[in-house]
């Protein structure tokens, strides 16, 4: 009879909005995880895994910028699969790109490393991002594919373009495959940092029945967080034996933003006024080719926008309550 080896996953920047999501829908299935970050702040896990204990948690304290803590956690834990995910945003590679270059582009590096020696099949699938196409303006009408041009305009998404040249090194030198994944806008519960959180923060304050500006208008290609992590798994897994080097783009829903200002107040009517957005459009790319990456694994999850919106607006509905969160 035939039996399917356990699994046991390594999740970096677990403290992060895509990490917290990634370990909560870990353990609903049952599967091991370690969550490792830099610090051990849980507040977005807490939001999200409606009252999971987090001192159940495997957690592990770990600066990818140092090999050799990578290394061991991924040796002493026997690490089946890992998804990484930690990673300093645009802002913050913009304010300091020594660090962000470390932290993005060296800490994957290791990670690499982590694998090759330990000489066994891991399926890794690492976080790309949208940013590596750079402006939307770049690209004809637009419209970008898995394999268009990559012109970053940042700091941030030239890291990420110098990852996905790591991964292929390491595929064509050291036989290692990996699954490279490239979300554009992630929304949902736990996404406070970075310079599409706007989108989140809006949705917050409607349900606070606050006022808030959105600091960018123009057209955007929304992912639910949960459907992220779903992907962000599903890759890693798809990724395990493999010894080629692929990045394919995560699915969205393409909205405007006045469209999606009007969605949030149907949903919330008292809202209605509350959220402004500005008019200078964001630059980044909104529509997207048909991508490879359901034939990679097996389900493209991109729930409708409206059902995500509403989800995510009773969610913070009721963390607002529960004193989880304070209005933006």
């Amino acid at each position: 009879m035939t039996t399917t080896a356990p699994q046991r996953f390594l999740v970096t920047g677990a403290g992060g909005c895509i990490g917290a999501w990634t370990v909560r829908q870990l353990l609903d299935e049952g599967v091991a995880v370690t969550a490792a970050d830099l610090n051990d702040d849980f507040r977005r896990f807490r939001l999200v895994s409606h009252g999971r204990e987090t001192e159940k948690l495997d957690f592990v304290r770990l600066d990818v910028a140092h090999a050799d803590e990578i290394a061991a956690v991924v040796k002493d834990r026997a690490i089946t699969h890992i998804v990484h995910l930690a990673a300093l945003q645009v802002p913050s590679c913009a304010a300091d790109p020594s660090l962000g270059a470390m932290v993005n582009v060296v800490g994957t590096v290791n990670l690499f490393e982590a694998v090759r020696s330990e000489g066994r099949g891991i399926g890794l699938v690492y976080a790309s991002s949208g940013a590596a196409y750079g402006s939307s303006s770049f690209s004809s009408s637009g419209i970008v594919g898995d394999g268009s041009p990559l012109l970053p305009d940042s700091h941030y998404g030239v890291y990420k373009v110098a990852n996905e040249g790591t991964a292929r090194v390491y595929a064509m030198n050291n036989g290692i495959g990996s699954v490279g994944l490239r979300p554009f806008v992630v929304y949902g519960v736990g996404r406070d940092q970075g310079m599409t959180s706007d989108v989140t923060v809006a949705m917050l304050a409607a349900a606070a029945r606050v006022p808030y500006h959105i600091k960018f208008g123009g057209s955007v290609l929304l992912t639910h967080a949960a459907d992220c992590a779903r992907t962000f798994i599903a890759a890693a897994r798809a990724a395990k034996g493999s010894g080629d080097a692929i990045c394919l783009n995560v699915p969205g829903q393409r909205v405007g933003m006045e469209s999606l200002v009007t969605l949030i107040g149907e949903i919330v009517p008292e809202s209605r006024g509350l959220i402004t957005v500005d008019s200078i459009p964001i630059k980044f790319p909104a529509l997207l080719e048909a991508s490879a990456l359901e034939a990679v694994i097996g389900e493209a999850f991109n729930r409708p926008l409206e059902g995500g919106v509403r989800e995510t607006i009773g969610q913070f509905e009721a963390a607002l309550s529960a004193g989880l969160l304070v209005a933006p």
